[in-house]
């Protein structure tokens, strides 16, 4: 059971999130968002990631966490993260470090020794939010040396909020901005030959990029045309067509 102090904090939170900017960026909605955490369950330090096709995009939102981890993170840890999408493995949407048996404890013990606590982090946390029963985006939340690690209490909060969250950042997802519905004339390129139903390697070829900057112009057509798989992607742009 909750003390009333807890109850109220939780009203407050359900409350803030709801009555969050539809019209804000998406830099500046999710920034938004992870103050509001903070603010109303002290969680400090919080990455907000977009998801797609199971890979996190290289520019998330953060909040007191610096960009040389971020960057540590993606060139050299992330796969050895167990609370990262291609992880997963039928987790529950908030996942806890330590209760998370994805990957072997070996692994584990190689991440947090040679990330977290060289980063000066102690444990972690994640909510995946999803879309059509695909992860759409992800929250990590990260406690530093002299802070706590994360309980089944930490879990449980976030799940009565959680709901909340998905479906405010989907409903701010379907009015954002037009402006960030603009292609480039390369990602155009991209999409025809998406269209056609060839792969990576071979959309690599045809546009003389590594196969790595395809994946990057797909993360970013994935956010701005709102959708989690390239099925989804090839489909929303053939029908801008006929609109």
């Amino acid at each position: 059971m909750y003390e009333q102090k807890e109850v109220e904090f939780l009203l407050e939170t359900t409350f803030r999130i709801s009555n969050m900017n539809m019209q804000q960026t998406s830099g500046d909605f999710k920034l938004n968002m992870l103050q509001v955490l903070s603010e109303c369950f002290q969680y400090e330090h919080t990455i907000f990631w977009e998801v797609a096709d199971g890979e996190l995009h290289e520019q998330p939102v953060c909040f007191n966490v610096e960009t040389y981890t971020i960057q540590n993170y993606l060139h050299e840890f992330k796969y050895y993260d167990p609370l990262h999408p291609v992880n997963m493995k039928n987790q529950p949407d908030i996942q806890l470090m330590q209760r998370n048996e994805a990957i072997s404890k070996k692994k584990k013990r190689y991440y947090v020794e040679r990330f977290l606590q060289k980063n000066d982090f102690i444990d972690e946390m994640v909510m995946y939010l999803y879309n059509q029963q695909m992860p759409t985006a992800a929250i990590g939340f990260l406690r530093k040396e002299g802070e706590l690690p994360f309980t089944a209490q930490d879990s449980q909060k976030l799940s009565y909020v959680k709901r909340m969250i998905e479906n405010v950042y989907l409903l701010h997802q379907y009015v954002q901005p037009g402006e960030s519905l603009q292609i480039t004339q390369r990602e155009k390129e991209l999409l025809i030959y998406l269209c056609k139903g060839f792969k990576n390697a071979e959309i690599a070829r045809f546009l003389y990029v590594s196969e790595n900057t395809v994946k990057k112009h797909l993360q970013n057509l994935y956010r701005k045309f709102q959708v989690t798989s390239r099925t989804q992607l090839a489909l929303k742009y053939s029908e801008s067509f006929r609109t």
